[in-house]
C-alpha cells in the first residue's frame, strides 16, 4: 500500500481523536504532545516522503491533509510545519547514504524542529549572526535563535549558521542536531495571544559540535545559480493553517446556532435556527472557508509543478517564482477573509458567544497570530509592483 493509500485510509480517524478537546486543550494551555505523538506512531509524520512503497504525498495532497489538520487543531498543524519542510528537503537529496539516514529517522516517526529566525538582523535576511567555527574534526556552533515553531516537540533540529570565509566569502550551512546534543538548549517561551502551545521559544546554542556528518547542506548568500526555493511551501502552510481554522469556524457556526433555544423580541424569527439573518452568515462563513481552501489547494499546484522537477534535479527559477506570486495572492486574500469572518462568528450567538467557556475567541488569536509571520501589506505592495513595474519579488524567506 503506498502512503497517500494508507493516509487515505487512516487519516479521518486519527484527525477525529486529535479534535477531541482540541478547544479545551488552548484555553487551557496544555501542550498537545500526545496528538503530536499520535501523527507520529500512526505514520502520518512521513505521508510526504518517498519510500520502497512508492511516492510520498505531493504538495497538493499534503496541503489537503494539512488543512483538515489545522481543522482538528490549529496548533498541532503548526508544530509540524519545520518538519513537513524538512521531509521535504530530504526528498530532493541525491540518492545515497544522506538520503538514506535522515529517510529511515522520518520513517522512524521522529520529528524535526527548526532554528532559523534571529532577533538581529532583518526577518527574512539570509544572513546569520549564528556561526560555525571550524575545530579539529568538525565545527562548533554557537549563536540564539528565536521563533522555534515546533522545536520543543521534536527529536532533531536544524540550524542555520554562517561559516565565515577568510576573504569574506561566508558560506549558510544547515545543520541538523538530535535535541539531547552538549550545548543545545530550548526554552518554551512564546506568550503570543494565539498558537501558544507550538513549542515556539528560544533555541541558545552553546559550543555545540557538529560533525561532518551533521552538515545537511552548504550554500553560497552569493551564488547566481537557482536553488529550489523553499519560501512558497512555508508561506502557503500558514495560509493553510487559515483554511483550517475557518472550517472549524463553520462547525462552531453550526453548533452554536443549533444551541439556541431563545432569540431577541425583535429577530425577524422567534426560532434562531430559523433566521435568516443568522441562517445568511452561516452560509458566509462556509463559503469563505470552502473558497480559502480551494485557493490554497490551486496555488499548491504550481508549488508542487516547482517541486516535482526539483526533485529530480532541475531547478526552474520560473516555476519558483510562479510558485511564489500564487502563494503571495492567496495570503492577501485569506488573511483578510480570515480575519473577518472569525470575527463574523459571534452574531451567530450574541453576547452568550464571547463566554470563555465557549473559547470561541480563539479562532480570531490563532488566525491573527498567523497572519503576523508576514506583513500582508508587503505581500500586496509586491505583487502590484510586479504588475505595474515589472519588479521581481524580493529575494528573501517570505517569498
Amino acid at each position: 500500500m503506498t502512503v497517500v493509500a494508507r493516509v487515505a485510509a487512516d487519516r479521518d480517524s486519527v484527525l477525529a481523536d486529535i479534535a477531541t478537546d482540541a478547544a479545551a486543550r488552548e484555553r487551557s494551555g496544555t501542550d498537545p504532545h500526545a496528538q503530536v505523538r499520535l501523527l507520529s506512531d500512526t505514520g502520518l509524520t512521513a505521508l510526504t516522503l518517498d519510500d520502497a512503497s512508492g511516492a510520498g504525498a505531493d504538495i497538493v495532497e499534503f496541503f489537503d491533509f494539512l488543512i483538515d489538520l489545522a481543522r482538528a487543531d490549529p496548533i498541532v498543524a503548526h508544530i509540524l510545519r519545520s518538519h513537513f519542510w524538512f521531509v521535504e528537503q530530504v526528498r530532493r537529496l541525491p540518492a545515497g547514504p544522506v538520503r538514506d539516514r535522515w529517510t529511515a529517522e522520518i520513517s522512524a516517526g521522529k520529528v524535526f524542529g527548526n532554528a532559523t529566525s534571529e532577533r538581529t538582523g532583518a526577518a527574512g535576511a539570509k544572513a546569520f549572526a549564528t556561526e560555525l567555527r571550524p575545530i579539529d574534526g568538525g565545527w562548533l556552533l554557537s549563536g540564539a535563535k528565536f521563533y522555534s515553531t515546533g522545536t520543543a516537540f521534536s527529536d532533531w533540529v536544524t540550524v542555520a549558521a554562517t561559516i565565515r570565509g577568510s576573504a569574506g566569502g561566508d558560506q549558510i550551512a544547515r545543520v541538523v542536531l538530535p535535541l539531547d546534543r552538549e550545548g543545545v538548549t530550548v526554552v518554551d517561551d512564546w506568550d503570543g495571544i494565539g498558537q501558544h502551545r507550538t513549542g515556539t521559544g528560544t533555541t541558545t546554542l552553546t559550543d555545540v559540535f557538529v560533525g561532518l556528518d551533521d552538515v545537511l547542506e552548504l550554500t553560497d548568500p552569493a551564488a547566481t545559480r537557482p536553488v529550489a526555493n523553499d519560501g512558497p511551501f512555508l508561506q502557503l502552510y500558514l495560509q493553510g493553517l487559515i483554511a483550517g481554522i475557518l472550517l472549524s469556524v463553520t462547525d462552531d457556526a453550526v453548533a452554536l446556532l443549533r444551541s439556541r433555544s431563545r432569540s431577541f423580541d425583535h429577530a425577524p424569527s422567534e426560532i434562531p435556527r430559523d433566521d435568516a439573518v443568522l441562517l445568511q452568515t452561516v452560509g458566509e462563513l462556509d463559503a469563505a472557508a470552502h473558497v480559502s481552501r480551494a485557493a490554497v489547494l490551486d496555488a499548491a499546484r504550481e508549488i508542487e509543478t516547482a517541486f516535482a522537477l526539483a526533485r529530480q534535479g532541475h531547478v526552474d527559477a520560473d516555476l519558483f517564482a510562479r510558485a511564489s506570486v500564487a502563494a503571495a495572492r492567496v495570503k492577501v486574500h485569506v488573511d483578510a477573509v480570515g480575519l473577518r469572518a472569525a470575527t463574523d462568528l459571534f452574531d451567530i450567538g450574541g453576547a452568550s458567544s464571547a463566554s470563555r467557556a465557549r473559547n470561541l475567541d480563539r479562532h480570531w488569536r490563532n488566525i491573527r497570530t498567523v497572519t503576523l509571520h508576514n506583513p500582508t501589506s508587503y505581500k500586496a505592495i509586491a505583487l502590484g509592483d510586479r504588475l505595474v513595474n515589472d519588479a521581481p519579488l524580493p529575494g528573501n524567506g517570505y517569498f
